[in-house]
């Protein structure tokens, strides 16, 4: 019995050096914390529409979009080409024979044409209207695009915000439990050399306080680690440490229903909009395949000067202007362009299918986000409950422990208990509002 006492006062004192090595790291991850900058979650939310570059990107793409609208309305103006040339003629020869004689014509050496040629169609089959449409309708895909790239940043900034909040909480709650073990490692020193306590009593309480200080060291890690995902998500210099700003009045209070919450998905969900977009989009591409059924007809306006007209009699200037309308018809069409019309119907059937893969998506994320909130509010009647029981445990358990008739093993399991209960209580305070949030964006309302 006296050996397995000693090999368990052995095994603390192993594991109190192992994470006693941990206490220069802590202090001096807590001291590294600097330039701390207090924040609320509106700024945040503005400054990530404003300087997220995801959304930069996309509202790029929407001026790309435009200028493709109006280089598709081009098409409708008249073409015009301006055209000429100049040549030189050395004297020419004429033989006789199998070059046998030659005479020398006097020719005249320079010879110049310039001439103005214009076409405008009057009537493509309707391809060019189609092709400005569709290119709307393209636009109109990249501002949903816009729409949905900023909700999905603010979806991301409120969860990471309100993490940030926990790990803060998190330190507090653990921070107050290193205090508490500090008086009572300083009472059991005293003890120990009164003996009135094991020394393994000590052991176990400087461990349990080493796994305090190693949780903070962790948490004030993670607190960099999001900091930074959000420095990056809104365009903050990425070295500032964040400290949101959270009061009571931010836990959701709203009663939601589930139906009502579908419906307002789908009414304002960007995906579902830009799937209905995407299946006008295929009854485009549709309507300018089929345009190659119809002729296509252009007016014609051409102005030319030429110098000299004739040689070598005389040398003049002859200018003359015509005017006209050109048809042209790929009658071949009708049997080649088949192929890509049924190639059209089919994507038409697929855009429509991935419509329905879009509602079904969002109908998920719903009541997903739907259940995980209203789990959440019942969470924190439970944890509320937890932290009232343990607190009268360790009440309970202190009081017997300063009168002797309980264990440093008791104790120890009662304060981990009520710092656990703590935190769980904190965790399901914040995930409330990140739920609510999370079921905010799903119904397309962030």
């Amino acid at each position: 019995m006296r050996n397995q006492f000693l090999h368990k006062i052995l095994q603390f004192h192993y594991l109190f050096l192992v994470f006693a090595g941990f206490s220069y790291s802590v202090s001096s991850a807590q001291e590294s914390i600097s330039n701390i900058k207090n924040v609320k979650l509106e700024e945040l939310l503005l400054l990530g529409t404003q300087n997220n570059r995801q959304i930069k990107i996309a509202d790029a793409d929407i001026a790309i979009a435009k200028e493709n609208i109006a280089q598709a309305k081009i098409a409708k103006i008249p073409r015009v080409s301006l055209g000429g040339g100049y040549t030189y003629i050395g004297d020419p020869k004429l033989y006789e024979g199998f070059y046998e004689k030659n005479i020398t014509v006097d020719y005249y050496n320079h010879q110049a044409f310039a001439n103005i040629v214009s076409s405008m169609p009057i009537y493509n089959g309707g391809a060019i209207n189609n092709k400005i449409e569709q290119q709307k309708l393209f636009a109109q895909m990249q501002e949903s695009v816009v729409k949905m790239t900023k909700a999905e940043v603010k979806s991301a900034i409120t969860s990471y915000y309100f993490t940030l909040e926990k790990l803060y909480r998190q330190i507090e709650v653990t921070k107050q439990n290193i205090l508490n073990t500090d008086l009572r490692i300083s009472q059991l020193k005293s003890r120990v050399e009164n003996g009135q306590n094991l020394k393994s009593d000590l052991l176990r309480t400087e461990l349990q306080q080493s796994n305090f200080k190693v949780s903070v060291f962790r948490n004030n890690n993670d607190i960099e680690l999001f900091s930074n995902y959000l420095d990056i998500l809104t365009g903050l210099p990425t070295n500032t440490i964040l400290k949101p700003e959270v009061t009571a009045s931010m836990i959701p209070v709203e009663k939601l229903d589930l139906q009502k919450s579908l419906l307002e998905a789908y009414e304002n969900r960007e995906e579902i909009k830009r799937a209905e977009i995407g299946v006008k989009v295929s009854e485009s591409s549709l309507s300018i395949t089929k345009s190659g059924f119809r002729p296509n007809i252009n007016a014609n306006l051409i102005l030319n000067t030429e110098y000299p007209a004739q040689w070598p009699n005389y040398v003049n200037i002859i200018n003359f202007w015509a005017a006209g309308v050109s048809l042209n018809w790929d009658l071949s069409s009708f049997y080649t362009i088949k192929h890509r019309i049924q190639g059209d119907k089919l994507q038409i059937d697929k855009s429509n299918i991935a419509l329905d893969v879009i509602k079904d998506q969002i109908e998920r994320e719903v009541k997903t986000a739907f259940i995980k909130y209203a789990e959440s509010k019942e969470n924190i009647t439970t944890y509320k409950k937890d932290v009232e029981l343990s607190m009268s445990n360790y009440k309970i358990v202190k009081s017997r422990y300063d009168n002797d008739f309980a264990l440093i093993s008791e104790m120890v399991d009662a304060e981990l208990q009520l710092n656990n209960s703590k935190i769980s209580l904190v965790n399901a305070n914040l995930d409330l509002i990140i739920q609510y949030y999370s079921l905010q964006y799903a119904m397309g309302k962030l």
